[in-house]
């Protein structure tokens, strides 16, 4: 299949250059400015009707810009790998291995009760009422999970995004298949579909054709938050999509079961799946970690395939998308901006004043190259990842700045500025301006629960 699919890597080039259609021309296009702009560097590959269209590889390697990357290279797809315990857990209960209304106890006994309350079917949900938990190493977890002496709800009453679900699954594998998990979905999973797959740093140290991730500042971040995600190349997500949509996996009764959610605010074990009738219409999942990002969208109604992988991560991708689906439909279709977010978080980190100094410059001179659609949301975030940090005087100014521009008529997005502003003096022990903020949060919302705790333990104390 790889000595195939690289012809036709090489055809494609070539017919780019020469005599390329209007539509691989504009997919062309939009993919270099995208990456000249700043906000793709990394592969992609898009297909239609069954047919690859488009494949590319743009950027470098690393944070030294010193390799390009090529077809081979290999990325973290973050939470897109969630779907492969999903699918193995499935394929499992079509087997007749398990019933998805099984307790986790009935597999796992080193748990505390609250084992015997969890379905199967909740850990897939994430309903389980399990808290967040994000460890790297089994250990890690089993102590973690045996320290929780009572959920956060009832099973299947509410949703928790926690990676504790995600564990519990590949253990309830582990335990029925008597296989560690990466061997378990190597053979089970990636085997059919004849692609590589799950490649995993050894001693937080990159094999050959692993790609390391950088922050827009060209800082190496590979393993700022652990090294323990599989790594896949650009065609083994292509051929994943392809494949489970294409039946070779799960059955269509699986797959609808898999695509069911907790409400209209939560996500899948697919992340987001349109049904209809029963059957899949559009699928896309959105994955990240250590300034890794993958995105995937399959489109049924013309057997339409995105999938890219990036190690700069720029939270455009599903934006990069849409232009690709204009672009396929005779839509007019854009170059998406880069995140003001993303590009000042770390100057102003390092440096409040040339931070700050930055921020302004780009408002006043590179509005064209910067989104500020979602300005306010941007320094927001911007002013958590400071507080993160312990930055908490910085933070202070950054949300006052962003006070100054909401909306006055959000209401509740305003008391939630002043909300922050406030725990920041909280945690920076001064309880009299704590106070001020949220006191002042209240007279703009007075329906804003977290700043009347926050007020009534400051009382207390």
């Amino acid at each position: 299949m790889k000595q195939k699919l690289l012809f036709l890597i090489v055809f494609l080039s070539c017919s780019m250059i020469i005599g390329q259609p209007n539509k691989q021309r504009n997919l062309d296009s939009l993919m270099r400015s995208a990456n000249e702009t700043g906000i793709f560097n990394g592969n992609i590959i898009v297909a239609k009707e069954g047919k690859i269209i488009y494949v590319s590889q743009l950027g470098y390697t690393d944070y030294t810009k010193s390799k390009r990357l090529c077809y081979e290279s290999s990325m973290s797809i973050g939470s897109i790998s969630k779907e492969f315990n999903g699918v193995a857990i499935l394929l499992l209960k079509e087997k007749g291995k398990l019933k998805l209304e099984d307790k986790v106890s009935d597999y796992l006994t080193y748990l505390p009760e609250w084992a015997n309350e969890i379905q199967i079917q909740h850990l897939l949900q994430y309903t389980s009422g399990l808290p967040k938990i994000s460890k790297n190493t089994e250990a890690e977890y089993i102590s973690e999970l045996n320290k929780i002496k009572k959920l956060e709800f009832t099973p299947g009453k509410g949703y928790i995004y926690s990676n504790a679900n995600i564990f519990l699954q590949q253990e309830i594998i582990k335990k029925i298949t008597s296989l560690s998990y990466p061997d378990f979905i190597k053979e089970n999973l990636f085997e059919p579909l004849d692609i590589e797959g799950g490649e995993i740093p050894k001693d937080s140290i990159l094999s050959l054709n692993m790609a390391g991730s950088f922050d827009n500042d060209y800082k190496e971040t590979t393993f700022i938050h652990g090294g323990g995600e599989m790594y896949f190349t650009i065609s083994d997500l292509f051929y994943w999509v392809k494949g489970l949509h294409d039946g070779k996996l799960i059955n269509q009764n699986s797959l609808h079961i898999l695509s069911q959610k907790f409400d209209i605010n939560s996500e899948s074990n697919l992340g987001n799946v349109v049904i209809k009738k029963g059957k899949v219409l559009e699928h896309s999942h959105q994955g990240s970690g250590n300034n890794y990002e993958s995105f995937i969208f399959y489109r049924n109604k013309d057997n339409l395939t995105i999938t890219m992988i990036t190690n700069n991560q720029n939270f455009k991708l599903p934006e990069i998308a849409e232009s690709i689906i204009n672009i396929l439909d005779n839509k007019p279709f854009s170059v998406p901006k880069k995140s003001i977010y993303l590009d000042i978080r770390g100057k102003l980190l390092d440096n409040y004043d040339s931070g700050i100094a930055f921020y302004n410059h780009i408002k006043s001179k590179e509005k064209d190259k910067y989104d500020f659609s979602n300005e306010v949301s941007d320094l927001v975030n911007t002013g958590k990842y400071l507080m993160r940090r312990d930055k908490y005087d910085d933070a202070i100014k950054i949300f006052t700045i962003s006070a100054t521009t909401i909306d006055l008529s959000n209401l509740n997005r305003n008391s939630n500025t002043y909300t922050l502003i406030g725990e920041c003096y909280l945690k920076s022990k001064n309880k009299k301006m704590a106070t001020v903020f949220y006191k002042k949060a209240l007279e703009v919302d007075s329906t804003n629960k977290l700043a009347q705790e926050m007020l009534k333990e400051i009382v207390n104390k």
